[in-house]
C-alpha cells in the first residue's frame, strides 16, 4: 500500500460500520489513513496539542495537528537507502517524551534514541547491552525519576528469532538510567508493549502468554513476576498498552483495546475492526488508537471515566 504523507492529508471521517463501539467511547473516527503499519501514538502538549505516531515499515514519524497529517521525521530509523533485506522494520516504533525531547524505540537502528523536537537532531542513547547489540527496541516509557524502560524483541529483524543479525541470545526488558547505564529487568519474556503503574512499583510487559506484571524493588529491579491477564482470556495476544491515572491498563489485543483494572479484571472494551497496535490518551479527552494502516480516535465517555476511576481504587 502506498504511503500518504503530504501536508494536506486525510481529514477526519466517519469510521466504517465494522468499527463496532461499546460505551467506553461515544464513537470512533478515522483521523489518518493510507499508511503501512501505524504504531507508537503519543500526544504532545495540552488540549490544543498534537499527535505523533510511527509508520514503522514506512520509516516515518507523522504529526496530526487536529486537522491533517504531515511528515514529522523521515527517516525515523534506518537512514541508508535501500534498507537492507535483513531489516524487517526499518523505522521508529514506540515513542515517549523525555530527556527534554522525543524518545524513540528505533527498530531500524536497533537502539534507543532521543530527538530534539525543534531541530530533529538525533542522539543515540544506547545500542548495546554488555557489548552486544540489541535485537530491535520496540516500545518504551519514561518513569518519574527519569529512567527509561524498553522492550527488545526481534520483530524488526528479517527472520525474527532466526535472524543472523542477533547478538543477544534472549529477548529482554531493560532500564536505562539518566546516565545511560543499561540494566536488565528480565530475560524470561518475549516482550512487546510496556507500561508502568502510577505508583511506579509495577512494570507491565506484553508477552506471548499474556500481560505480565513485574513488581519492582527499591532499586528498580524485578522482585517477582506474575501473569496479570492470560492471552487466552481474550482470544489471543496483544501489542502496546498504556496505564491511566487510576492504574487501569488499556491494552491492544484481539478485537480492539481491552481495559483491565490493576487487578486484571476486564472493565471495558473498545471494539475496533482490524488489528490494533497501541493507544495513547490525548489531553483533549480522546483515546488515540493505531489501527493497522490508519489511526482512529474516540471520546472517552464520562460514564466510563467514572467506572475506570472506581475500578482503579
Amino acid at each position: 500500500m502506498s504511503l500518504v504523507c503530504h501536508a494536506a492529508a486525510v481529514q477526519a471521517q466517519s469510521a466504517p460500520p465494522l468499527a463496532e463501539v461499546d460505551p467506553v467511547v461515544d464513537s470512533l473516527q478515522i483521523i489518518s489513513t493510507g499508511h503501512e503499519w501505524t504504531e507508537g501514538p503519543l500526544w504532545v502538549g495540552d488540549q490544543n496539542g498534537y499527535l505523533l505516531f510511527s509508520d514503522v515499515p514506512g520509516n516515518t514519524i507523522h504529526r496530526w495537528d487536529g486537522h491533517s497529517t504531515a511528515v514529522f521525521l523521515r527517516p525515523s530509523g534506518y537512514a541508508g537507502t535501500p534498507i537492507p533485506s535483513t531489516i524487517r522494520e526499518g523505522g521508529s516504533n514506540g515513542l515517549a517524551l523525555g530527556r527534554g525531547g522525543l524518545l524513540i524505540a528505533d527498530s531500524g537502528n536497533r537502539c534507543v534514541s532521543a530527538i530534539d523536537l525543534e531541530t530533529r537532531q538525533r542522539t543515540v542513547l544506547v545500542d548495546r547491552y554488555r557489548g552486544r547489540r540489541f535485537n530491535s527496541p520496540n516500545d518504551l516509557l519514561v518513569a518519574n525519576n527519569g529512567d527509561i524502560y524498553f522492550t527488545d524483541p526481534p520483530y524488526g529483524l528479517a527472520g525474527v528469532v532466526d535472524s543472523p543479525l542477533r547478538e543477544l541470545t534472549f529477548t529482554g526488558v531493560f532500564r536505562i538510567t539518566p546516565d545511560n547505564q543499561v540494566h536488565l529487568i528480565t530475560d524470561a519474556l518475549f516482550p512487546n508493549g510496556i507500561a508502568l503503574s502510577p505508583d511506579q512499583r509495577t512494570l507491565y510487559a506484553t508477552d506471548r502468554t499474556g500481560w505480565i506484571a513485574i513488581e519492582l524493588d527499591a532499586q528498580s529491579q524485578a522482585a517477582r513476576r506474575s501473569v496479570l491477564v492470560a492471552s487466552s482470556s481474550v482470544g489471543g495476544g496483544g501489542d502496546g498498552m498504556k496505564t491511566d491515572a487510576s492504574g487501569n491498563l488499556w491494552c491492544s489485543g484481539p478485537g480492539g483495546v481491552h481495559v483491565f483494572s490493576r487487578l486484571g479484571h476486564p472493565i471495558g472494551h473498545i471494539r475496533v475492526a482490524g488489528r490494533t497496535s497501541n493507544c495513547a490518551f490525548g489531553a483533549d479527552g480522546y483515546i488515540y488508537i493505531t489501527n493497522a494502516q490508519q489511526v482512529v480516535r474516540g471520546k472517552i465517555s464520562e460514564r466510563f471515566a467514572r467506572i475506570a476511576r472506581t475500578a482503579g481504587q
